[in-house]
């Protein structure tokens, strides 16, 4: 049955980014069509605000990309987590926050957090991660690679590290929005997840899309 309600996610997920998709797709097509146009009943509409309108819904779009992504985690963590008398202390399995980026094959997108030690003593800490995985097709890319500077360090009580997190995109990745799982090994079960965005090459530009996040390590 945790099989069904999990295709059934998946399923309900995938229109909703198609959905998402066709109607970016179509206001691209508006935008075009409004710019290009040589009639003279439109000459009144600022073309600017119209783009900078646009740029707010794709920035939205992205915003609930990554909601849905953490929804969707969560949801099948507790589908799928191990009977209530095994539980222990993987109960709280989640996604803490989401890092979103969007950038071209061939960019660096470089995306920052600070990690918060609220324990009572130091905690030795590396960070890692999983592939990334196509939202659309759920096929590893391997043509996204990400490094974390610092890797390892150890975090004194109540001290706090800012991490980068560099994603390096290959020039042969496919355009599409992909996912991976980090976490920061001392601090278990929690991790977080990375989304990224990649574009066709067509402009050499990075945008990061989210600002810098600040989580707590837990005990």
């Amino acid at each position: 049955m945790g099989t069904n309600i999990t295709q059934n996610l998946e399923g309900i997920t995938k229109q909703f980014l198609d959905i998402n998709r066709n109607y970016i797709n179509k206001s691209i097509d508006v935008i075009g069509k409004l710019k290009n146009s040589p009639t003279q009943k439109i000459t009144n509409i600022n073309q600017d605000l119209i783009a900078d309108v646009f740029n707010g819904i794709v920035k939205l779009n992205l915003d609930y990309y990554s909601k849905l992504i953490d929804y969707g985690f969560t949801v099948t963590n507790k589908i799928l987590s191990v009977p209530e008398n095994r539980r222990g202390e993987n109960e709280e399995q989640g996604s803490s926050f989401t890092l979103a980026g969007k950038g071209n094959a061939g960019s660096s997108i470089d995306i920052s957090f600070v990690l918060d030690n609220s324990k009572s003593e130091k905690a030795f800490c590396q960070l890692e991660n999983t592939p990334f995985v196509s939202i659309d097709e759920h096929k590893e890319n391997p043509d996204i690679t990400v490094s974390f500077q610092p890797q390892s360090f150890d975090l004194e009580a109540g001290k706090s590290e800012s991490i980068s997190v560099l994603c390096s995109v290959s020039e042969k990745s496919a355009a599409g929005t992909f996912y991976s799982y980090a976490r920061v090994i001392g601090f278990e079960p929690a991790y977080f997840t990375i989304v990224l965005t990649i574009e066709q090459n067509t402009k050499q530009d990075v945008i990061n899309t989210q600002p810098a996040k600040k989580t707590t390590a837990k005990k």
